[in-house]
């Protein structure tokens, strides 16, 4: 959305995990405050990654479908850490979100991941992150010819590092909304692009 916020995405993927690398620039990189890990994306620098597993559920649509899922790693004090999200989910780790305009916003499943290998690396005006994940953490089963919608982006904190000021993102646009942490959660799969997986 601005030079100085320029962010490159990649991803790769082989038979076990898939790959994700964000190279952020950021004035002030990989800041966040937020006091649970779960809200870092309210609370400063994060990358993200959002997919429909499910390849069978409709493009257009406004809400979650099952297989939907928001991957969201920051720096949750000094480590660097990822949650997933699903709001559909046969599985339950539930959590309710609310804020000023929502008082509950439930979601199914909830989990701060222990078996992602993130690494990043700092510069002085910029961030690179770098995480592979397993496809079956995901419920993940890439195809040839079988493209799936998604979404790459990353949320930019203020200077302190105490809040999050700019949600940027490769296809989804309307991102403007900050100060509200149950839209800055939300999925919009219907802004989603589309994401080809080749062999």
């Amino acid at each position: 959305k601005a030079d100085e916020a320029a962010v490159i995405a990649r991803a790769a993927w082989d038979d076990e995990k898939l790959y994700l690398g964000w190279e952020v620039r950021d004035a002030t990189p990989w800041k966040n405050a937020a006091s649970d890990p779960t809200q870092m994306y309210i609370g400063g620098d994060t990358v993200d990654f959002q997919l429909a597993t499910d390849p069978a559920a409709p493009k257009d649509r406004k809400e979650d479908a099952a297989g939907d899922l928001r991957l969201s790693i920051g720096n949750f004090a000094g480590k660097p850490t990822a949650v997933l999200y699903r709001k559909v989910s046969a599985v339950k780790k539930p959590r309710v979100f609310s804020s000023g305009v929502v008082k509950a916003y439930a979601v199914d499943y909830v989990e701060v991941l222990t078996n992602v290998e993130i690494k990043v690396t700092l510069r002085d005006n910029s961030y690179v992150v770098e995480a592979a994940v397993p496809l079956a953490q995901l419920g993940l089963k890439p195809a040839a010819n079988v493209p799936l919608r998604g979404d790459f982006g990353v949320t930019h904190g203020d200077a302190a590092g105490q809040r999050t000021r700019l949600r940027s993102y490769w296809s989804n646009q309307h991102t403007g909304i900050v100060d509200d942490a149950v839209f800055e959660l939300k999925l919009e799969p219907a802004n989603w692009g589309e994401i080809s997986f080749q062999p």
